[in-house]
């Protein structure tokens, strides 16, 4: 009967994660961590011992191409940096059940630190679903990014489940401790350079031609086409070239197409037929996705809003320019030059894709004609663009000294881990 019941537990997962979007999935994590959070709650008023030292746990969606993936990735491979040994643990399994405090907490030594890198509904959905004596008496931080001027009140309430909250920016730390989370945020940039992509040029392998100036959009559609604006970068790019021309081209890469099926036709439209407009629709592995950037001679993104923006970090370090909106979370590495920033208004949030339903809030408006402007300037500039790469990538690069062996993170979790696994 367990045999059967695990079998159709599993055919049940995969299902919701066939049938279900992922804003659909996020919604009902967001609906199901209030009435989760009062048993995470509950479980924590139980004794609690002090952490003692132990394993370090660092749990998140590991297996997926999605940007917050590669976010925990990037954590696993900061703590080998700063001298530690974590134990990394995949949570999608976990996710795509309903929480009952029942699953058992991973097979590690008791005490030590829970790191868990997803944000507040799944984090609460990931703790109501195990059970509390596994968690109870660890150190917990959340590992969160927010891409709005204000968190929501659920995250603030789902906060007090963990001793600290680690942010990728100053952006997000601001957005939490504005909206009242009272637990310690501490900003920990992502170590995107401690794990340097690795692409390289191979635009052969995309159908992109050799002699071609590319410009490069690109954003996952469950994380909100209206987001990261992928629309505004095909306008952007006809503003700047109103008619097509043979020696430069934009290319718009997304993922989660199939759960967005409005994006494509919509972007058909936009592009009108030109041929220097290229859609690369589908999913590729982190690798082919570095080559892509790596191909390009400029990474466009008039995007609302970021956490921290990875995708841009990881351009840098691949020496391509990034010409980006200033402002949120690429403000903590973006350089200071005004070539490489799009000027922007703010404005009411509206997000059709449904990602973000939160009233009240804002978010960039990016100038289009500001952005035409400087992506020409851009595209006529080889030492221009040399300038902008080189400047971001030492800004990027010196974000990896919060994981030095001597830094923050080191500082945190060093006395809470008991050496080398056995």
């Amino acid at each position: 009967m367990k045999a059967v019941s695990r079998l159709a537990i599993s055919a049940a997962r995969s299902l919701w994660q066939g049938v279900a979007p992922a804003p659909v999935r996020a919604a009902v994590h967001r609906a199901l961590a209030p009435a989760a959070e009062p048993r995470v709650l509950a479980a924590l008023k139980a004794s609690r011992r002090p952490a003692t030292p132990g394993d370090i746990l660092v749990s998140g969606l590991i297996a997926e191409s999605k940007g917050v993936s590669q976010a925990a990735r990037l954590t696993v491979r900061g703590l080998e940096a700063a001298g530690l040994a974590p134990v990394a643990h995949d949570i999608r399994p976990i996710l795509d059940i309903r929480p009952r405090g029942r699953l058992p907490y991973p097979d590690v030594r008791p005490g030590g630190a829970w790191l868990l890198h997803v944000n507040a509904p799944e984090a609460i959905h990931v703790l109501a679903a195990l059970d509390p004596a596994g968690w109870r008496d660890r150190f917990r931080i959340g590992y969160w990014a927010w891409e709005l001027p204000h968190a929501p009140p659920s995250w603030v309430g789902a906060a007090r489940a963990f001793d600290e909250i680690w942010v990728p920016s100053r952006f997000v730390a601001e957005a939490l401790a504005g909206s009242g989370v009272t637990v310690p945020v501490r900003i920990i940039p992502h170590p995107a350079a401690l794990d340097r992509p690795k692409g390289v040029r191979s635009r052969a392998r995309f159908g992109l031609p050799e002699e071609a100036l590319v410009v490069l959009a690109m954003g996952d559609l469950d994380s909100s086409a209206t987001r990261k604006n992928l629309a505004g970068a095909i306008e952007i790019f006809r503003r700047a070239w109103p008619a097509p021309a043979r020696d430069v081209m934009l290319v718009v890469k997304t993922q989660s197409d199939a759960e967005h099926p409005s994006f494509q036709p919509n972007a058909m439209r936009a592009r009108q037929g030109r041929d220097d407009i290229r859609l690369i629709p589908g999913k590729l592995p982190i690798e082919a996705a570095h080559d892509l950037i790596a191909s390009a001679d400029i990474l466009l993104s008039p995007h609302r809003s970021e956490g921290f923006g990875l995708t841009l970090a990881e351009a840098f370090l691949l020496d391509a320019p990034v010409l980006a909106t200033g402002w949120s979370g690429n403000m903590d590495f973006m350089p200071p030059i005004p070539e490489a920033l799009i000027a922007h208004r703010l404005a009411p949030v509206d997000d059709p894709d449904g990602v973000y339903p939160y009233a009240g809030q804002v978010w960039a408006e990016p100038d289009a004609e500001d952005a035409a402007a400087k992506l020409r300037a851009l595209a006529a500039s080889p030492e221009l663009r040399k300038r902008i790469a080189a400047a971001g990538r030492a800004a990027v690069e010196s974000l990896s000294a919060a994981w030095s062996a001597d830094g923050p993170v080191a500082k945190v979790l060093a006395p809470l881990w008991s050496g080398k696994r056995p």
